[in-house]
């Protein structure tokens, strides 16, 4: 079977680690004979068409290069922005920008279609994405599922959209959400709960290097010999890096030599850079800047607790699942978090991590302060969420996609 995967967010080259589930995914699709083809918008920097690791991607141009801004985790002005002007501005820039990535998205998903004589479409975030398969399968009437995130749906409530994310909703044959907190944004728009099904993002940790290449790696950023705390995110209000710095000024005050790794790039760095000084942790606080791919495995490894301290931001945006965590569960790592959105469903209080109410900082550090004092403690904890990872692999979640799919084409 022939498919479209439309997604606003995916590679823009086989480094790349953003939206890197999707070209997984459509390996997986891969090995269950499916022939999956990837359309997105086109970045600066990147090809208008290439073939990573088998699969065909085809970008559509929809702005001049410098324009082209809408993608690739960029579509939320306040993740730019935390003045209330600047994001008026860039709302009403991006307002022109959406209008021509919609127009020329749903344009490109006509002509692959036909080049392709795809049987189905699979869209990734309700919109723009979900928008243009949902008004595409009511005008061709072909076969749509769709996958949600959690601040696809936010975003639409937010703009007083619901009969927007309704009609999106409606219109596709199956929907599937990434959490259960995912699938309650869904629900709260009145889908019938009988067409949401709860599949996780998947991966394939822990990948493994020989212990002379995790040596280079600590050598590089001198890490060894010290307690090791890990996050990596984009740098935005809603992954809540500023409480995480907070807590290494109480984490340190018991572990001294503690450093935090913090991975990731954003609108926010230069302000976390200032916290950070500000609070006197400039030896215990690192900036890697973007983790390139080959890293971040090794990262996982080195690490002893692994934090995830996403909030809900001032526009009720929540992590939709948090997959970095749970990869570092398949490296037997404890992991800390706040209790909200799909993390604070993960995370077993007192099995695979800790959970810790929301931007209460002071009740973090003192978790991770316990972690780093206890390492059987750390090391059971660690194990507990290494078993419970196994059902994050892909080879245990991409048949129940699959399924899906085929079913879709069935109805």
């Amino acid at each position: 079977m022939n498919l479209i995967i439309i997604t606003s967010s995916f590679p823009r080259d086989k480094d790349d680690y953003k939206a890197r589930w999707i070209l997984e995914l459509g390996q997986e699709f891969v090995k269950e004979g499916l022939i999956p083809s990837i359309l997105c918008p086109h970045v600066a920097g990147s090809k208008t068409y290439e073939i990573i690791d088998g699969i065909e991607v085809y970008r559509f141009r929809y702005a001049p290069d410098r324009y082209e801004s809408l993608g690739y985790g960029n579509f939320l002005p306040h993740e730019k922005s935390s003045s209330r002007i600047g994001i008026l501005l860039q709302y009403f820039f991006n307002s022109i920008l959406i209008f021509s990535m919609l127009f020329f998205m749903f344009l490109n998903l006509h002509k692959l279609r036909k080049k392709k004589n795809a049987e189905l479409i699979f869209s990734n975030w309700a919109f723009p994405a979900g928008f243009v398969s949902a008004v595409y399968r009511q005008i061709s009437g072909i076969p749509s599922v769709l996958k949600v995130y959690g601040t696809d749906l936010v975003f639409l409530k937010r703009f007083r959209l619901q009969s927007l994310a309704k009609y999106i909703l409606d219109k596709h044959d199956a929907i599937i959400a990434i959490s259960e907190y995912t699938k309650d944004c869904a629900l709260s728009f009145g889908v019938d709960p009988g067409r949401v099904s709860v599949f996780p993002v998947g991966s394939n940790y822990p990948i493994k290097y020989s212990s002379t290449v995790l040596d280079d790696l600590k050598r590089k950023w001198s890490l060894s010999g010290r307690p090791l705390i890990f996050t990596v995110h984009r740098l935005i209000p809603l992954k809540g890096t500023s409480y995480l710095i907070k807590a290494m000024s109480k984490i340190v005050s018991v572990h001294p030599d503690a450093l935090l790794v913090i991975g990731g790039e954003g609108p926010e760095r230069s302000m976390l850079e200032s916290l950070t000084s500000s609070n006197h942790l400039e030896h215990n606080v690192l900036f890697t800047g973007l983790v390139l791919n080959e890293d971040l495995p090794l990262l996982y490894e080195a690490c002893d607790v692994y934090v995830i301290p996403s909030i809900t931001d001032k526009w009720g945006n929540a992590e939709g699942l948090g997959m970095p965590a749970l990869e570092a569960m398949s490296y037997g790592k404890p992991v800390v978090g706040f209790d909200s959105g799909g993390p604070g469903l993960t995370i077993t209080d007192g099995a695979n991590g800790f959970k810790v109410p929301e931007k209460d900082w002071e009740a973090m550090a003192d978790r991770i302060i316990l972690l780093l004092t206890d390492p059987v403690l750390r090391n059971k904890i660690g194990e507990t969420g290494k078993s419970m990872f196994d059902e994050y692999r892909w080879d245990k979640v991409s048949h129940l996609y699959t399924e899906v799919l085929h079913n879709a084409i069935q109805r």
